[in-house]
């Protein structure tokens, strides 16, 4: 079946993180301006070096002579994926942003179908590398890092860890990227409210440099994971969190004490060589910390929130005069 083309009207930003690519940047950007030459009507390319150490910025400074649409970024040193993206962001002058990496895994050509994807309504597209062509322990690491976290967070997508996405800019312009987060972008994203697609693509094996994969890397994303879930579903409430947690601990030490107590009446037995008594009561002081915790978390978020927990598609506030607008004042200091 022949696939569907992508009318030429997108203005596209394309943003490639560059960590010891030199070997690839050429022929990627030589496949890229074909791609963008039939599917955009403005575009640019937005290369930000993360502190390569081998001949990647020169390579890109020579591209950058021949095609005046390239744009260059240089990190003093390696601040990692994050940050690169984030600075890519805040650069990009397009409506629609394109990520991918620069190791031409992502293959250039299967563009198209992101934007399709996001033609239909979505407001990120996610690239799913339904065969990927590396080793069997990055995508074994990789399936059960991606199960996990859409079960946790429940945002049903494949293929979390691909840098092959499509943004809406609306998308970009709440969001803040730093750390770890940039794999965890449409889960932020689907909190505020906006929609994930996911579309299947071709994968390529890797011709140039070595892997960035690592198990410590792979574990830092649990822990980021764990930091997302908090700030997307706790930020606003910790009370939530904190209190359920210390809940649960002091009504097992409660538990815990309340059988040897037993015991030590209706048995006789003593409880000075008993384990469990210590457990029971640390369970127990620590499920009141835990409480205490989260009520002190309440009153801090109460007083310092700054952003807005919500997203506005769209408003015809900002059209009203100012006589529309101070009945609705009047009413809500009222209710107050």
């Amino acid at each position: 079946m022949e696939e569907k083309r992508v009318p030429a009207r997108w203005r596209l930003s394309v943003i490639i993180p560059v960590y010891n690519e030199q070997d690839s940047l050429e022929e990627l950007h030589g496949r890229l301006r074909a791609v963008l030459h039939q599917v955009a009507s403005e575009s640019e390319c937005i290369f930000v070096d993360d502190g390569s150490r081998d001949r990647s910025y020169r390579v890109l400074r020579r591209i950058r002579q021949v095609d005046p649409t390239v744009r260059l970024i240089r990190f003093r040193r390696n601040f990692g994926k994050s940050a690169a993206l984030a600075a890519g962001f805040a650069a990009a002058r397009y409506d629609i942003v394109v990520t991918m990496d620069a190791d031409l895994q992502d293959l250039p050509e299967e563009m198209p179908k992101l934007l399709t994807t996001l033609e239909q309504g979505y407001d990120v597209v996610s690239a799913w590398r339904h065969h990927r062509r590396d080793s069997w322990s990055k995508r074994f690491a990789s399936k059960i890092y991606n199960m996990v976290t859409s079960a946790l967070t429940g945002v049903r997508l494949h293929d979390f860890n691909s840098g092959f996405k499509c943004y809406r800019r609306e998308v970009l312009d709440e969001l803040r990227v730093y750390g770890e987060r940039h794999r965890y972008i449409p889960v932020l994203a689907s909190y505020r409210g906006f929609r994930i697609g996911e579309v299947k693509v071709d994968h390529a094996p890797r011709r140039y440099g070595r892997s960035k994969f690592g198990w410590g890397r792979f574990l830092g994303g649990f822990f980021t994971l764990l930091t997302v879930i908090l700030l997307t579903r706790y930020t606003n409430r910790p009370l939530h969190f904190f209190g359920i947690m210390g809940l649960i601990l002091f009504i097992i030490g409660v538990f815990i004490d309340g059988y040897l107590a037993f015991e030590r009446l209706f048995f006789r037995k003593w409880l000075s060589d008993r384990p469990l008594l210590l457990l029971g009561t640390i369970l127990v002081l620590v499920g009141v910390q835990f409480i205490f915790f989260g009520l002190l978390a309440e009153m801090i978020a109460a007083t310092y929130r700054r952003d807005r927990d919500y997203s506005i598609v769209e408003s015809t506030v900002a059209g009203e005069s100012e006589s529309e607008r101070e009945p609705a004042k009047l009413e809500h200091r009222h209710s107050a």
